[in-house]
Formats: C-alpha cells, sequence, structure tokens
C-alpha cells in the first residue's frame, strides 16, 4: 500500500452482489388464475385481427369488382305484339333482307302451324293438320339404326315455307347452286333462331326451302329443336351470324361453318303419311352431304 492510499479514509461498505429477479411470492394458484386471463385475452385480440384482416379484404375484393352493368341485347331488332304478331314479324323482317344482285326479294317466307294441303288445294282453302313428325335417322356413320325414329309432338312446332316466285314455290331467277342452297339455309337458321328466343311455346321449327325449277320432288327442308341452338340462344345473334344478308355467293368461311355445324346433320328431305285420325305425319329424311 503507498503513502497515497494509507493516508486515504476506508469506507465501510457492503459487498456488492449480482443483481437477481425479486422472487415471486404471488400463490400458485393465483399466477395460474392470471396466466389463465392472460391467455384467454391474447385469444380474444386474435380473433378480433382476425375478423378484421377478413372484413378488410371483403372490402378490397367488393371494391376491385366492376359493376357488370346490363345483359347484353341478344338482337338489335326484336318483334312486338301477339305470338301470331311476332311470328309474322319475324318471317317478314328475315325474308325482306335476302335479296338478288338485281334488288328483287328472293323468297317469301310463310308462316304457321304444321300443315300440309290435300288435293291440290291451298293451305287455305283445304289445309290438313300435322300432328306428328317423325325424323328419320342418319345411318351413314354407324351410329344409328334404322329403327332409330325420333317422334315429335308437332302441337309445339312451327313451319316456315320459303316460296319463289316460280312453280312450285321455286326460285324463278338465276340458276340453282351450292352458293344459293346455303344462302336459303342461313335463311331458314336465321328464321328458328328468333323464333326460338321470342316465341317461348315454340319447341321445333321445320323451314321448307323452295325445289330447284321443273324439279319433281318437293325439295328439302331444315328442322331444328330448340336443344339443337341452345348455346346459340345464350350469346348474341351476332356472334352466331354477322347483321345483314349476305349475297348470293358472298357468304364468309367462318359464317358457312358455323352454318354446316348446326344445319348440315338436320337437312331432310320429307313426305307425308295419313294417320287413323286423318291428321298428317311429316316424315323426315336425312339428307347427306
Amino acid at each position: 500500500m503507498t503513502e497515497h492510499a494509507a493516508d486515504q479514509p476506508v469506507i465501510d461498505a457492503p459487498l456488492a452482489t449480482p443483481v437477481v429477479d425479486p422472487i415471486d411470492e404471488t400463490p400458485r394458484d393465483e399466477r395460474a388464475r392470471l396466466s389463465g386471463y392472460r391467455r384467454r385475452f391474447a385469444g380474444v385480440y386474435l380473433a378480433l385481427a382476425l375478423v378484421a384482416g377478413i372484413g378488410l379484404g371483403a372490402v378490397i375484393v367488393l371494391a376491385g369488382r366492376s359493376d357488370p352493368g346490363p345483359p347484353a341485347v341478344w338482337s338489335q331488332w326484336r318483334p312486338s305484339g301477339s305470338e301470331t304478331a311476332r311470328i309474322r314479324q319475324i318471317a317478314d323482317h328475315v325474308s325482306t333482307r335476302y335479296r338478288f344482285p338485281s334488288g328483287g326479294q328472293l323468297v317469301v317466307a310463310l308462316a304457321g302451324p304444321p300443315t300440309v294441303t290435300a288435293g291440290g288445294g291451298d293451305a287455305a282453302s283445304n289445309p290438313i293438320p300435322v300432328r306428328t313428325i317423325a325424323v328419320r335417322p342418319d345411318t351413314s356413320t354407324g351410329k344409328a339404326e334404322d329403327d332409330d325414329i325420333a317422334i315429335v309432338d308437332a302441337s309445339k312446332s312451327l313451319q316456315f315455307v320459303l316460296c319463289g316466285l316460280g312453280d312450285n314455290c321455286s326460285i324463278s331467277q338465276g340458276e340453282a347452286s351450292e352458293a344459293r342452297h346455303s344462302i336459303l339455309r342461313r335463311q331458314a337458321l336465321e328464321l328458328s333462331l328468333y323464333t326460338f328466343k321470342y316465341v317461348d311455346d315454340v319447341d321445333s321449327v321445320t323451314i321448307f326451302l323452295p325445289p330447284p325449277p321443273g324439279a319433281e320432288s318437293p325439295g328439302s327442308a331444315v328442322f331444328l329443336r330448340r336443344g339443337d341452338v341452345r348455346a346459340e340462344l345464350s350469346r348474341p345473334l351476332s356472334r352466331t351470324i354477322a347483321p345483314g344478308a349476305p349475297s348470293i355467293g358472298g357468304l364468309p368461311t367462318t359464317e358457312l361453318q358455323t352454318l354446316n355445324r348446326i344445319t348440315g346433320a338436320r337437312l331432310y328431305r320429307y313426305e307425308y303419311t295419313q294417320a287413323q285420325d286423318l291428321s298428317a305425319v311429316l316424315i323426315l329424311d336425312p339428307i347427306v352431304l
């Protein structure tokens, strides 16, 4: 010890000890109760946080959704009035738009319930009602047998007769061709789509196409049921056929493909037979294109 150190006064103090946490003297059962409260409140806070998060997420999702707006319009034109008036308007609206290059109307469309004339009379003076439509199957693919005949109740059916100004409703101008036949099938499809869309009580439509000039056979018919065009009825008409009527030979390739897909397998030769109740049965025999 140096002299300087020896001269310093000595301070008598307790020795330093390490710092330790004070002993928790709370009883064990009290500590357990407090711990349970803490866990319970923590669970409540977590649940509230989850609810708040879900609510915020829902607000964000709803805010991000745009207003769907009104449904798309199926067609720019639509018929009005009674069922009979609507059918007549559909026939006139469609048929007047299909024309020769010279501007003359290609055919007229005569609409009404399924009937056939007898004894050379006209439909107004001597009609025979068609009660049943018998559709023979296409056996060319091997997927159907001859006796797989579909019987359709004609009470919810409608017919259109496309009639030219020649003999037996044939088209008097120009020459019969595949291009002209395609235009007639397009007109048949358009008539059917408008009918199924705007006439509720019709489940099937038969459209009789004009026979070739001088032909002895009665011609052909397109027969469509509502289920055959269900997809086309669920989307705007313009997605199936373009607005306006194309000229003969002017059918776009994509539209011709659509036309063949829908009407190609539903083109028939037709004939009539008489049932026991003296009503008529329309028999449709498929034409394989």
